[in-house]
């Protein structure tokens, strides 16, 4: 009996779209099966049949086609020909005797085309000749699974269904630009949207330096190489720093979280006319942050020219994180921090589009035009992440602070005011270098801040600067837990 190996995928949805559209669809998840298995370096046949695919290639191909959206589930099956439905009987003993031997099973046939017998008659005569091999028939809970698919003259013999993702085929409903940060959420996010047949490009407002951009490219990266198959997306990297010091200047604390939220949206609809994109997507998650109520998210809507999707924006954080484990970007996201001592600490929860409106006029536009008319471009599946990468910003971290350290917390004053390490002096990260002018450059500096995020890119710049200088893991939050567990132990 001459068999071949081969990958059986069943299509996810597009199978009930009309001839037009699905024949658009099924190329497309041709083309995106072929990228998938490419990226890999497996070479594989890919042919397409009426509601199934069919991958001639390594078994282990089951991996990466996983990721292919458009698929709903694959077998990795024997295909045989066959004559009459006693040949086919023959040849299916043949090859699944061994795999009953002693066990409970049951047979599951499926047909489709034109045939002198009906899946009934196959589960019932396969039935009878295995039994001889097999402890039961068990229907309900059967130890092993035969399964026979038929079409045409050919017959795909397997025992076992890999479920994928579905959704439907990258391309399929158009280009989306999606605001990240490289965290849970907005990963997730971008996720989503590919789940639902988008093509998504990147837009990163780096609000911090070299290191967040690291991390971030780093957390994109890992999503993109694992998912974005059929297409090449880009990463648009806005250093967005001068922007901030101008909004940090200008405009009301407590409206500065809207208002760099709405510029942000102008951004991303900049980009979006740019790459020919239909909408944006974020990350945003319903009262999450203050920017995210509601009476925020209205207005700063406004500030969009295209339609805001938000793929994450009704589901808990532990949902999040959950889907963030599942698709591979759990631990890169870990690793990307909040840049903190931005925000106020008392920002307004209900912003009315009146005032925003009237704190914006006084920002120079020209700054936050040169910014993302200068945004950096990162073909990032084909980047080699070596290319934005300094060992440096792997060795900033430090966990406890060394004897003769200066701690410099670069907190806004009023968290500072609230609670802090005992001996750190507050200073202002956008005023660095006057103040290690006064202190001194021949001291070793640990940097501290809510996470670990704004620290790690102050020390870095301290070490630009020819000056010892370290992140402290975690920040003040991961500071305080430390000592609380201390504390409880001393106690005990």
């Amino acid at each position: 009996m001459t068999l071949k190996t081969v990958i059986l995928i069943r299509p996810g949805e597009l199978t009930v779209k009309g001839h037009r559209a699905r024949e658009r669809f099924e190329k497309l998840l041709v083309r995106n099966i072929k990228d998938a298995l490419s990226s890999e370096g497996i070479q594989a046949e890919v042919k397409r049949g009426f509601g199934r695919f069919y991958v001639y290639g390594p078994p282990e191909s089951v991996n990466v086609l996983r990721r292919v959206f458009g698929i709903r589930s694959m077998s990795i099956a024997a295909e045989v020909e066959f004559t009459s439905l006693e040949d086919l009987i023959a040849k299916s003993e043949e090859y699944f005797r061994d795999i009953v031997a002693g066990r409970n099973f049951a047979v599951r046939a499926r047909r489709a085309g034109e045939h002198p017998f009906t899946s009934m008659d196959v589960n019932r005569l396969l039935g009878e000749r295995l039994l001889k091999y097999a402890r039961k028939v068990d229907l309900e809970n059967p130890e092993v699974e035969v399964y026979v698919e038929i079409r045409g003259n050919r017959a795909y013999f397997f025992t076992g269904i890999v479920e994928a993702y579905g959704g439907l085929p990258v391309g399929s409903e158009g280009r989306v630009i999606a605001l990240v940060s490289g965290g849970f959420d907005s990963l997730v996010a971008a996720w989503m949207a590919l789940k639902r047949g988008s093509e998504v490009e990147f837009l990163y407002l780096n609000l911090g330096g070299a290191v967040s951009k690291y991390y971030v490219a780093r957390a994109v990266k890992t999503l993109a190489d694992r998912w974005c198959f059929g297409y090449y997306p880009r990463l648009f990297i806005v250093d967005f720093t001068d922007f901030i010091r101008e909004l940090r200047a200008k405009v009301r604390p407590d409206l500065l979280g809207v208002i760099l939220k709405r510029y942000m949206y102008r951004a991303a609809s900049y980009f979006a006319r740019k790459v020919d994109a239909g909408g944006i997507v974020t990350g945003e998650n319903l009262g999450q942050v203050s920017s995210q109520t509601l009476a925020n998210l209205n207005v700063i809507d406004k500030a969009s020219e295209f339609v805001v999707l938000r793929p994450v924006i009704c589901l808990d954080k532990d949902e999040i994180v959950k889907i963030a484990r599942e698709i591979g970007t759990y631990d890169v996201s870990s690793t990307v921090k909040e840049i903190c001592g931005i925000y106020s600490i008392h920002p307004r929860t209900s912003a009315s589009l009146e005032e925003v409106i009237q704190e914006e006029e006084k920002i120079d536009e020209s700054i936050f035009l040169k910014a993302i008319e200068n945004a950096e471009v990162l073909d990032i599946r084909r980047v080699k992440i070596e290319e934005v990468w300094d060992k440096t910003y792997e060795e900033l971290d430090i966990e406890q602070i060394p004897p003769g350290a200066v701690v410099l917390d670069v907190r806004p004053a009023e968290k500072f005011r609230l609670e802090h390490i005992p001996g750190s002096i507050n200073v202002d990260s956008w005023y660095l270098e006057e103040a290690i002018a006064k202190i001194g450059r021949d001291k070793t500096y640990i940097v501290v801040c809510d996470e670990g995020g704004l620290s790690r890119e102050v020390a870095y710049t301290l070490r630009k600067m020819g000056i010892s200088a370290y992140s402290l893991k975690g920040g003040i939050r991961a500071f305080k837990r430390k000592l609380s567990h201390l504390q409880g132990q001393d106690a005990s």
